[in-house]
């Protein structure tokens, strides 16, 4: 495993600003980071040039930027909607964020492409329903991600904040069951730590069933369901068991930290030291999957 963060970790700032992709890329770097998750999600959801038109000039910005640093980008995390609601407003414009996502992945070199199933809530049969939609939308979706050479990660979601209702795929049951369906060789999981963290699921027992489906994670903590993505350690979450876990199932891909809230409220004048301890502890749990890895292969 290596270290990587999501844009995001530098995005939102004080007095709800937000940091250009350039600037995101370059402040990530200074602390440390070459490996890096475009999070396209943040870009299409906030007024950026990303969803204005002559967005390409964002992306070869982002390119420009990337290699002056020597940055990999492994990861991104795609735009969503919720393609089970028949009432969605702008679908064909968040289909096109969705695509533009899927080209600047390919030309980024982005490996996983993350992104979020939908939940058909008006139907009796909500996850049967919600997966024969899965299986409709995503077929397309992968077939021009492998296109462009990109994988797509389907990620575990939660769904407490909407209790007593439930979001389909926010169990490794269900992303497992879906992902086997797909019968394309790009797909995979993006394990979200927080996300079942949050909805108390056994970490351990979610990642042996998903085994080699993981290509991507999400890395986070919480403390309940309005104060999340944190740094690790800022929360209940247990961060032995995860690195035990993901050492046992021999995980290949990166550890990839989605912390929004992290830096929100930090001034620039603190941001080197905050994003330089983030990655120093990045580097401590890496440490602990390594002493997990070499105790078993000495077993």
């Amino acid at each position: 495993m290596r270290l990587s963060t999501s844009t995001c970790m530098y995005f939102n700032r004080p007095g709800g600003i937000k940091a250009g992709v350039q600037d995101s890329i370059r402040r990530l770097a200074e602390a440390g980071y070459r490996v890096l998750d475009m999070n396209f999600h943040d870009f299409s959801t906030f007024q950026t040039p990303f969803r204005e038109a002559g967005w390409e000039k964002w992306l070869e910005e982002a390119i420009e930027e990337k290699e002056k640093w020597g940055i990999e980008f492994s990861q991104g995390h795609s735009h969503f909607y919720n393609y089970c609601d028949p009432g969605v407003k702008d679908k064909e414009y968040l289909d096109e964020l969705i695509r533009r996502g899927i080209v600047s992945a390919g030309r980024l070199n982005i490996k996983w492409l993350v992104i979020h199933a939908g939940t058909d809530f008006d139907s009796a049969t909500l996850v049967k329903s919600s997966k024969e939609k899965a299986l409709e939308y995503f077929k397309p979706v992968i077939e021009l991600a492998a296109e462009h050479g990109v994988g797509i990660a389907i990620e575990n979601l939660w769904d407490l904040n909407i209790s007593p209702l439930r979001r389909y795929t926010t169990t490794a049951e269900e992303l497992v069951d879906l992902v086997d369906s797909l019968p394309y060789d790009n797909v995979g999981i993006c394990w979200d730590v927080e996300h079942a963290s949050i909805m108390q699921q056994s970490q351990t027992k979610a990642l042996n069933l998903i085994g080699p489906r993981l290509k991507a994670t999400h890395i986070s903590d919480h403390n309940g369901k309005n104060d999340d993505h944190i740094l690790p350690f800022m929360g209940p979450t247990d961060w032995n068991e995860i690195m035990n876990a993901l050492a046992r199932i021999g995980y290949q891909g990166d550890f990839t930290y989605e912390t929004h809230r992290y830096t929100q409220a930090v001034p620039d004048g603190a941001i080197p030291a905050a994003l330089k301890y983030s990655y120093e502890l990045g580097q401590y749990l890496l440490s602990l999957a390594k002493a997990d890895t070499d105790k078993t292969n000495a077993g």
